[in-house]
């Protein structure tokens, strides 16, 4: 057991992403009306204005490797984190769905780390992506955040 690892520490957990976009949007401009940094907690991520027009954002992370709680905390899991990364992925995107179709004026946003499997994912709905005007905000390890 790895007693000073902690999934909280890595640069694509959840939280740290969401907060990197918080910041972003910020300075572009947007007013952030809904900040949800409580992983367990319902609702979108961040919703935000700018130029009166909304914006909803799902964020996730990446999976890790190793268990993240538990007994087994800081071994190494028998799941493929990409199988788990790709779980997340649908979760938020049919959230996004979901509020586009609910709000049709929104304008919808997915958040996640720059990694090979994220950007894979995201190649492979260009259609959906361009014809519903979703965004893409994809956050490095060093915090640079590029925008698809």
């Amino acid at each position: 057991m790895m007693e000073n690892w902690s999934y909280e520490k890595e640069w694509f957990e959840e939280g740290k992403v969401s907060r990197k976009i918080k910041v972003f949007l910020e300075k572009e401009g947007h007013k952030i009306t809904k900040f949800n940094i409580d992983k367990r907690m319902r609702g979108h991520d961040i919703e935000a204005v700018k130029d009166n027009e909304k914006l909803i954002v799902e964020a996730k992370g990446f999976p890790s490797e190793k268990h993240t709680g538990g007994q087994e905390r800081g071994q190494l899991k028998s799941t493929h984190p990409n199988l788990q990364a790709k779980h997340w992925f649908s979760e938020a995107l049919f959230s996004l769905i979901v509020a586009k179709s609910e709000n049709p004026q929104a304008k919808i946003a997915l958040g996640l780390p720059d990694v090979k499997k994220y950007r894979e994912l995201i190649s492979k709905i260009e259609y959906f992506k361009e014809n519903f005007e979703l965004t893409v905000y994809l956050v490095d390890e060093k915090g640079n955040i590029r925008v698809k």
